[in-house]
């Protein structure tokens, strides 16, 4: 099962994330790895979820032991790896987290706070939307992406029609033009679910997930 906890407010407050006005139903829920057979009755589809790593060890220094003591509860509150010590009168807060983790929050406000100050502290932090249509439906289809996968554009429909369908799809699209040419760069590390219509409509998202580089869960009626 998938260990699921919640960052309190008064942690988001002391990173600056919440402002004594926020409800507490912005918390964002932060999770680790994966169990197909989970329950997904505590999966929210209007909220958003940030994926973050951090595969090497950041150092940060401090001057204030409040400071750095904030920012280690924080970093372990999201699943860290911490190390704390002390360096020519700095108090130095080490910490990682090697595998994917994911954070649900609520609102895409608090989602961009969250991005700026995951990005801020050194980690690799990946974002995306589901679309509406894909927030319902009777199947399920889960998948993933963990590394980047790359391909030339040439600025067609056929390309357009792939950064639309995989951006309708939660999946982080980068897109970057050459001259004659255009990279296009996707990914979605951590487990995502999207609910379409029928049995058929998930197999032919799931043949087309695999064509297109995914890891797809077995599908479960």
């Amino acid at each position: 099962m998938k260990r699921l906890f919640f960052l309190s407010a008064a942690s988001l407050l002391l990173v600056g994330l919440l402002n004594p006005a926020t409800s507490l139903g912005q918390q964002p829920t932060t999770q680790a790895g994966h169990d197909h057979d989970h329950d997904h009755g505590d999966h929210d589809h209007g909220s958003e979820t940030l994926a973050f790593c951090l595969t090497d060890w950041k150092t940060l220094h401090f001057d204030d032991a409040n400071k750095a003591q904030q920012h280690l509860d924080m970093v372990k509150k999201l699943g860290c790896e911490v190390k704390q010590g002390k360096h020519s009168g700095h108090i130095d807060v080490s910490y990682r987290c090697p595998n994917w983790k994911s954070m649900q929050v609520e609102t895409h406000k608090l989602a961009e706070q969250w991005l700026g100050w995951l990005k801020g502290s050194g980690f690799d932090v990946s974002h995306g939307h589901v679309a509406p249509a894909y927030s319902s439906g009777k199947e399920m289809v889960e998948f993933r992406l963990v590394k980047w996968k790359s391909i030339h554009g040439n600025g067609s429909a056929q390309e357009k029609q792939l950064v639309d369908a995989l951006t309708a799809l939660g999946v982080e699209v980068v897109k970057e033009n050459h001259g004659n040419h255009s990279d296009i760069r996707y990914r979605s590390p951590v487990w995502r679910d999207v609910h379409v219509a029928d049995h058929a409509a998930a197999d032919k998202l799931m043949a087309w997930l695999k064509q297109s580089g995914f890891e797809v869960a077995e599908h479960k009626h």
